[in-house]
C-alpha cells in the first residue's frame, strides 16, 4: 500500500481529484466510483472545476458505492442527495452514464442485480475512492463482511447508525444499507482510501497496524496491487515510523 500525506484537507482533495482526472485522461471510458459522505466533498469540487475547464466526460461512467435503505434524493444526507448535489448535477452527464442505488426501491435484491450488471458491462471499476468508517467499514461493508459479496443488503453496525446523525441532522430510523460488496471493490483497478481529520487518526493507525481481516474491512485493501491511503496530517498523526 502506498501512503500519501498532504498538509490539509484541500491539498488532500486536490491530490485525490487529480488521480481521478488522470485516470479519465488515460481511459476516457473509465468507470469511476466515489463514495458519498463528507470525506470526498472536496474531490467533487476538483472534478467539477476540471470539467468546467474542459475535461471530457462524454464517454465516462459513474457508479454509486452505497445508499441508506429507505432514503432517497429528497432526504438530506442520503448518499444520492450528497453525490448528485455536489457532483453529478454539476457535470455534463447523460442519465445512461450514471448508475446509482435507489434507496427507496421496493425490491432491494433487484437493485443489487441492476448495479452488478452495470459494473459487469464495464468489466470492473477503474478507479475507486473510498472513505474509512470509524469502525473500519468501507462502503457499507461492516466488520465481519463476507469477502465473496457483490452488491448486497447490509444490517448496519451500531457505530454506523450512531455516526449517521451527522449526515441527517438528527436521528433517522435507518437499519439497513445497500452496498457494493468486498469482492467487487477489491477487483477495482485502482483504489484510493481517503481519511481526514483527527477523528480518523485512530482507525487509520489501526488499519495500518493490523493484518488484513474482515473484522476491520479497511485492512483488506492493503494487499491490493494498486492501493493508496491518502491522508491529511491530522488523520496521519498516530502513524508511527
Amino acid at each position: 500500500m502506498n501512503i500519501e500525506i498532504r498538509q490539509d484537507y484541500p491539498a488532500l482533495c486536490e491530490y485525490v481529484g487529480q488521480q481521478v482526472i488522470q485516470t479519465l485522461k488515460n481511459k476516457p471510458d473509465a468507470l469511476v466510483c466515489i463514495a458519498g459522505g463528507d470525506t470526498p466533498l472536496g474531490v467533487f469540487k476538483v472534478l467539477v472545476e476540471a470539467s468546467q475547464q474542459g475535461l471530457d466526460l462524454s464517454r465516462a461512467a459513474f457508479v454509486g458505492l452505497d445508499e441508506w435503505l429507505g432514503l432517497g434524493r429528497e432526504d438530506k444526507g442520503s448518499c444520492r442527495e450528497m453525490v448528485y448535489s455536489h457532483l453529478f448535477d454539476k457535470l455534463p452527464l447523460r442519465p445512461d452514464q450514471i448508475c446509482f442505488f435507489d434507496g427507496l426501491t421496493a425490491d432491494p435484491q433487484a437493485e443489487c442485480e441492476r448495479v452488478d450488471a452495470f459494473i459487469a458491462e464495464h468489466g470492473h471499476i477503474d478507479i475507486l475512492v473510498l472513505g474509512i468508517g470509524m469502525n473500519g467499514h468501507i462502503g457499507f461493508n461492516e466488520p465481519g463482511a463476507d469477502l465473496n459479496n457483490r452488491c448486497h443488503i447490509v444490517p448496519l453496525d451500531p457505530i454506523t447508525k450512531a455516526v449517521s446523525v451527522k449526515y441527517f441532522g438528527g436521528v433517522r430510523d435507518v437499519t439497513q444499507g445497500i452496498s457494493q460488496g468486498l469482492k467487487t471493490l477489491l477487483e477495482a483497478q485502482q483504489i484510493i482510501v481517503m481519511a481526514n481529520g483527527e477523528k480518523k487518526a485512530e482507525i487509520v493507525a489501526t488499519t495500518l497496524n493490523s493484518e488484513p481481516t474482515t473484522a476491520i474491512p479497511s485492512t483488506l485493501v492493503k494487499n491490493h496491487a494498486h492501493c493508496t491511503l491518502a491522508l491529511d496530517t491530522t488523520a496521519a498523526s498516530l502513524i508511527k515510523g
